[in-house]
């Protein structure tokens, strides 16, 4: 359990420290730290997304075929919903981009 705790600080304290960057890096400059704080959270949002998304998709394939399968593919309406629901659970990029956090800064700071 010791490894455990220690690796569980470790992180929490990088993410601290990641945080703290990102914050005091204004949107509009380029620097190396900047950018290298937005890839790393852009790490950590990654392996927070990805299997969450994951378990998302898998949940509206199952939840979603098996309504379809007891109408006996009669109904329209929850075909449409599983395609539409398909569509938006599992499209899209499964990471998180440097640029998306970059942008996610920039548009907090306006609304300041």
């Amino acid at each position: 359990m010791k490894p455990f705790n220690r690796l569980t600080a470790i992180l929490a304290l990088c993410l601290l420290v990641q945080i703290v960057a990102v914050s005091w890096a204004r949107a509009e400059e380029t620097t190396i730290g900047a950018d290298l704080s937005a890839g790393a959270i852009s790490v950590i949002a990654t392996v927070i997304t990805l299997p969450l998304k994951l378990v998302t998709c898998a949940a509206t394939v199952v939840l979603g075929g098996t309504a379809y399968g007891l109408t006996m593919g009669t109904s329209e309406i929850i075909r449409e919903e599983l395609v539409a629901g398909t569509n938006y659970t599992c499209g899209g990029r499964f990471y998180v981009s440097p640029q998306q956090v970059k942008q996610l800064v920039r548009e907090s700071e306006l609304r300041r």
